[in-house]
């Protein structure tokens, strides 16, 4: 049950680093604030969900693969995400088709590096911090 806990603190935690990460470049390329968020309030679910995944499948990996193993789950939850939106919204929230090597405009590879940058750098020093802090909260 605690590994529960912790992992549906990661995925608040990584949900809100993800709002704003993506609301600071929207709003930096926007030139004005701009509210990435799906639901109300400070939060990017397909961040919580990446990070939930990450964390869950590859714990356990280091180095090269462990860039590999962010870069394929984070890449994979971005397709679906991707394909999921536009059924639901019937919009496209993001669009890759003009960058070279996408699939179906949902992933691509040079953003699938960036993810296996961004999730193997969080899996070797923020989620351990993240885990020393949860391990202070009283039970």
């Amino acid at each position: 049950m605690h590994m529960i806990w912790k992992l549906l603190w990661l995925f608040l935690i990584y949900s809100f680093a993800g709002w704003v990460l993506e609301t600071v470049l929207a709003s930096l390329k926007q030139k004005k604030f701009a509210n990435r968020g799906i639901i109300n309030g400070p939060f990017c679910l397909i961040y919580g969900f990446g990070g939930f995944f990450i964390t869950a499948f590859t714990r356990e990996l280091t180095g090269i693969w462990l860039f590999l193993g962010c870069a394929i789950v984070a890449s994979l939850l971005e397709w679906i995400a991707g394909h999921l939106i536009e059924m639901w919204y019937h919009e496209r929230w993001w669009d890759y088709r003009k960058i070279k090597w996408n699939l179906d405009g949902y992933i691509c590879v040079p953003v699938s590096i960036v993810w296996g940058v961004l999730g193997a750098a969080t899996m070797r020093w923020g989620a351990p911090v993240l885990v020393r802090v949860f391990r202070m909260l009283p039970r």
